[in-house]
């Protein structure tokens, strides 16, 4: 791709503008791009260690507050200021805090209480029909079962009526047939709690692997080949993650700079040449494992490039659509 022709893409309605016939195509074998850790924004040198911090945290966190600051945020912008950059995936960690009924987003250290963001996801869709936004609930730190009771009852009255409940036939769902019904939400809930209601999906219906890679070829290699399943969604994680022997090496340096950047120079443009949206099973050609959502860390850098790239990706698709996609029509 090119990134004279990814500027004329309207990132804010990037969904409402696709070409009628991608409208058709099911949701889970769009290109959409997503944010790691999305609300690591709100991580600040006042935040506390939360219950998902590593225990060596806990003996270097004085000590080396900024440098773990570095290494833990992942995102520059706030909720809202993705959305309107055509992020359309949010990858959610939560914790509870002693003291407090309140939940808060987590990555090692607390960042926001999570209703400010949530209610910003409710703005966004309320304003922007036709855009289709998911919430991915990925781990849940300190929470009892009432929590979580708590917390999706909190959902529920949140997005109502704009949830895409779970169904059987994943491949029912596209963006022409969720327009109808007004549905605009997903939320991913990965936890036995799941169960307690049919308006969330469950994680199997959008699986999201880890890579564990610090290196951009180890990367590139996982990424080409993790199998996909059939009839369910799926989240390519295009991050690398540094360990603690990598870190110690580049105290002085950022998480954006050793790894998010090299991912936006070297990964994203793999990924825009040799991967493509749809069906696993329609493809003689090209990847072995067909992107769905693809998510990576400060989605905001040079311009917004990342957002761009993976939503280009969907017009692929046009080259296939009167064949492939016929069924879906």
């Amino acid at each position: 791709m090119e990134n004279g022709s990814a500027q004329i893409i309207n990132l804010e309605y990037w969904m409402r503008n696709l070409p009628e016939q991608l409208k058709n195509v099911p949701f889970i074998y769009l290109a959409i791009p997503g944010s790691h850790d999305s609300m690591t924004y709100g991580i600040n040198r006042s935040s506390g260690l939360a219950p998902d911090a590593e225990p060596i945290l806990h003996r270097l966190f004085p000590l080396f507050r900024g440098t773990i600051l570095r290494w833990t945020i992942t995102q520059a912008n706030d909720t809202m200021q993705q959305l309107l950059l055509g992020i359309r995936y949010l990858d959610l960690r939560l914790a509870t805090k002693k003291g407090t009924d309140n939940f808060y987003f987590t990555h090692g250290l607390y960042a926001e209480e999570i209703s400010g963001a949530l209610n910003q996801v409710k703005s966004f869709v309320e304003s922007h029909p036709g855009e289709v936004v998911i919430l991915d609930f990925q781990h849940f730190y300190g929470f009892q079962p009432d929590d979580h009771q708590r917390l999706m009852r909190f959902l529920l009255n949140l997005y109502g009526p704009r949830l895409v409940p779970r169904q059987m036939d994943l491949e029912r769902i596209n963006l022409n047939s969720l327009d109808r019904l007004g549905q605009q939400v997903v939320i991913v809930y990965r936890h036995q709690a799941v169960y307690a209601t049919e308006a969330f999906w469950q994680p199997q219906m959008m699986p999201s692997p880890w890579p564990q890679q610090e290196k951009v070829e180890d990367l590139m290699n996982f990424l080409t080949n993790v199998r996909r399943h059939p009839g369910m969604g799926f989240v390519h994680q295009a991050v690398l993650t540094p360990t603690p022997q990598f870190i110690v090496f580049r105290w002085r340096s950022t998480l954006r700079a050793k790894c998010a950047v090299p991912v936006k120079d070297e990964v994203l443009q793999k990924i825009s040449k040799d991967f493509e949206p749809g069906p696993p099973l329609a493809q003689a050609a090209g990847p072995r494992a067909p992107v769905n959502v693809v998510i990576a860390d400060f989605v905001e850098m040079d311009d917004a490039v990342f957002p761009k790239t993976i939503i280009q990706l969907n017009l692929k698709l046009l080259r296939n659509t009167e064949q492939v996609y016929h069924n879906y029509g």
